[in-house]
């Protein structure tokens, strides 16, 4: 799969490094430390669960004031 990616210069340039002396193509760099800071991640974090859908108390939100709060800039 293609993708893209905005990194800081200075990571690009390690990563490039990194990528020359394994003799690597860049992208094979990439996917290998995406790879390896993957398998190093706490178990706990591999299976995270989304947080729970917040319940208002009250009323419902009406468009009206949706729309003032976007207009005042509360958004």
């Amino acid at each position: 799969m293609k993708t893209t990616l905005e990194l800081p210069d200075e990571l690009t340039r390690r990563i490039k490094l990194q990528a020359l002396k394994g003799n690597q193509k860049l992208k094979d760099a990439v996917a290998q430390l995406l790879e390896l800071g993957l398998a190093n991640l706490p178990p706990h974090s591999a299976t995270a669960q989304p947080p729970k859908p917040i319940r208002l108390k009250g009323n419902p939100i009406t468009v009206d004031e949706i729309e003032a709060a976007i207009s005042s800039g509360r958004a």
